[in-house]
């Protein structure tokens, strides 16, 4: 079910690691960005990217600045928490292709009303960059930000997530399923 749900592509980030915009590299003609936004489109009413408009508006209106450039992922989260038109959002970050339907159709269903964020965790590992919200996680991700608490694990303990068990390579889990592309050598 798509209606009540906004998909958001963070492509904010600073690609030092790989020397270009990791968002702009393309594989197989399309880029990461395109990609993203492809993957979340069968699963949200509303798409968002949260980076530069000069750079990414070319997809499309929906291009969104960070509210605060420089804090991070927490800082486009709490930017798309409050742009977004709907309460219920699926956050991915522009650089992890291998992200798939199974995993936003489990993020999706366990976003309840008694729980803020949904995330995943594999052998004391979290993934809140392929990870869903409510808008309700909004003004604690808010007071993070603006008290340069930054590291998401931080900010997820301000709300009530709840973690999903999705262990690549276990149970008809791709095994390159959180693999992010930092650098030429991931391509």
């Amino acid at each position: 079910m798509k209606q009540g749900w906004t998909g958001v592509v963070l492509a904010g980030g600073r690609s030092s690691r790989m020397g270009r915009d990791k968002a702009l590299i393309e594989i197989d003609g399309r880029s990461l960005l395109d990609r993203a936004l492809d993957k979340l489109d069968a699963h949200c009413a509303e798409l968002l990217v949260i980076g530069e408009p000069e750079k990414y508006g070319h997809v499309g209106p929906f291009v969104i600045a960070d509210e605060w450039p420089g804090k991070g992922p927490l800082g486009g989260i709490a930017t798309a928490l409050r742009y977004a038109s709907n309460d219920k959002l699926l956050v991915i970050a522009c650089d992890m292709p291998a992200l798939n339907d199974r995993l936003f159709d489990l993020l999706k269903s366990q976003l309840g009303n008694a729980t803020d964020a949904v995330v995943p965790r594999h052998e004391g590992l979290i993934e809140p960059l392929a990870a869903a919200y409510h808008r309700s996680a909004q003004p604690a991700f808010r007071r993070c930000v603006e008290l340069d608490v930054l590291k998401m694990s931080d900010a997820l303990s301000q709300v009530r997530t709840s973690h999903v068990e999705v262990i690549p390579g276990r149970d008809a889990w791709p095994g390159d399923l959180f693999r992010n592309i930092n650098s030429q050598n991931d391509l």
